[in-house]
């Protein structure tokens, strides 16, 4: 009956999304899919190798399942209240669940509900509403892989911040403060499977920040993701470079880990083209092609994406994807 209840009130948050689009638009986004969205959101969390895994896939949701369907029961089993909060409120942890479950969060439901309605789906909040949470709950399966991570995380993430990020996804005020003032993107990458192993790389939510209180053609950038970084971004024409550096985290409880640098160029603002050094998935480096660097590149429309990419164990990373959802490629052995 909780869950009946819970899902009621979420269609009563999402029936007041209305249908003026702030995000989605045919022209941006030529080449999005709901799929993509799901692989990118279900295996954000693997690009931290030293903590998660994609093994054993779905018997991880069935060990999230056991944490979460008892909310009260897990939460007291693992410590009670008082350590839920400490954990997931009141230390660096709270960032991560601010900044990816409910402001990335709300961003994603709201550009799905745009491109559902756009399209024609029934119901597309429903739509929306499914496919987000569904990334949610395949995100917090693969976090059952890290031994630190109690159910007070997933509880936290799912029942609370990921809620509070529906509800913004269904405020057009705070939503146009996002996208209009904040200058909020999301600059997804491309997941591809490793069809040598079975398994999915190069696969991440990212969001950027430019506010629109900068004039000129030098601005501030913010990214954030498993990847945090800050830097500028230039203006030359209809395109622009931005360059950054932060930290690529290895520890997420902690918040700590390695020093990356990234370089991204938008072509009409749209990411086409980026190289990042030292990043996450243990990369030293990792070139990204997007569809509109080969009309950069070639003058022509194009729905092909490329990765290339080599790890810290000498191996090489390639995938292509071509008008999918998934890309496919291999990592060498």
């Amino acid at each position: 009956m909780k869950y009946l209840i819970l899902f009621l009130m979420m269609m009563g948050i999402m029936t007041n999304i209305r249908a003026n689009n702030l995000i989605y638009t045919p022209e941006k986004f030529p080449d999005f899919s709901p799929v993509t969205y799901y692989f990118n959101g279900t295996f954000d969390v693997i690009q931290n190798p030293y903590w998660f895994s994609q093994q054993d896939f779905f018997k991880k949701h069935e060990t999230l399942w056991k944490r979460v369907r008892d909310p009260h029961h897990s939460i007291k089993k693992d410590g009670g209240y008082y350590e839920l909060f400490k954990d997931e409120v009141f230390t660096g942890r709270v960032l991560p669940n601010i900044f990816l479950h409910s402001i990335g969060g709300a961003y994603d439901t709201r550009w799905l509900t745009e491109y559902f309605t756009e399209k024609g789906y029934w119901n597309p909040k429903l739509w929306s509403f499914f496919l987000t949470f569904a990334a949610h709950i395949g995100n917090e399966a693969l976090e059952t892989s890290g031994k630190e991570i109690s159910s007070h995380d997933h509880i936290a993430d799912l029942y609370f911040f990921d809620i509070v990020g529906f509800m913004m996804a269904s405020d057009n005020d705070i939503m146009k403060f996002f996208v209009d003032e904040l200058g909020m993107e999301a600059w997804h990458f491309q997941p591809a499977w490793d069809f040598q192993h079975d398994n999915i790389f190069n696969a991440g939510l990212n969001y950027i920040y430019r506010p629109k209180y900068f004039k000129g053609k030098v601005r501030p950038i913010l990214f954030s993701g498993m990847q945090n970084m800050g830097g500028v971004s230039v203006d030359y024409g209809a395109h622009t470079i931005s360059t950054l550096a932060g930290v690529s985290l290895t520890n997420p409880l902690k918040q700590k880990g390695r020093f990356v640098v990234g370089v991204f160029h938008e072509n009409e603002g749209r990411l086409s083209s980026s190289v990042m050094f030292n990043n996450s998935e243990n990369f030293r480096w990792r070139v990204q092609l997007y569809p509109p660097a080969f009309k950069d590149l070639l003058q022509v429309k194009s729905d092909i994406g490329i990765i290339l990419a080599e790890n810290k164990s000498d191996q090489f990373a390639l995938g292509l994807s071509y008008n999918l959802p998934l890309g496919i490629g291999f990592i060498s052995k």
